[in-house]
């Protein structure tokens, strides 16, 4: 008996671990994300792209003063999502949707190819009035999990 609740206790435990959120936070951006993954942080060129990555999963999140995003995508993330798209070469461009937490942000999804290898990347193109800020963020899914890319789309929001 004994051993049987001290294994339940043991799968239990494993199975929290498994499904643990790391909340990601950029002040400095006003935004942050949820995702299982653990993830290594690093701001990269002059401080305007915060990149996350591990071998499965990347997330670089570039900051634009709204007045020097293009006026296209400004006046339609939608329009502005696929842009970004077709700049880095992803093909099968499909609509995402608009973003749960973000009042103005909306995302598409394609793929993208590296050495033979296909896998889904997750455009997003948004916008926080607030603080003056457009955000052109890529989720990279390289082991093609986008279950987990979802995750972290759904939970993307802008904090103070």
């Amino acid at each position: 008996m004994k051993k049987t609740i001290i294994g339940i206790i043991i799968i239990f435990l494993s199975g929290l671990k498994l499904f643990s959120q790391n909340t990601y936070t950029v002040d400095k951006f006003n935004i942050s994300f949820e995702t299982t993954e653990k993830l290594e942080f690093s701001l990269v060129e002059t401080e305007n792209v915060a990149s996350f990555e591990n071998d499965n999963v990347a997330v670089d999140i570039e900051i634009i003063p709204i007045e020097q995003e293009s006026k296209k995508f400004r006046k339609n993330l939608k329009k502005g999502a696929k842009e970004i798209a077709k700049d880095f070469g992803l093909k099968k461009i499909k609509d995402g949707g608009k973003l749960l937490k973000v009042d103005n942000g909306y995302y598409v999804k394609g793929l993208d190819f590296d050495e033979g290898t296909k896998y889904p990347v997750i455009i997003i193109a948004a916008l926080n009035y607030d603080k003056g800020i457009a955000y052109e963020i890529s989720i990279d899914c390289y082991n093609l999990n986008e279950t987990e890319s979802n995750r972290i789309i759904n939970s993307i929001k802008l904090v103070k």
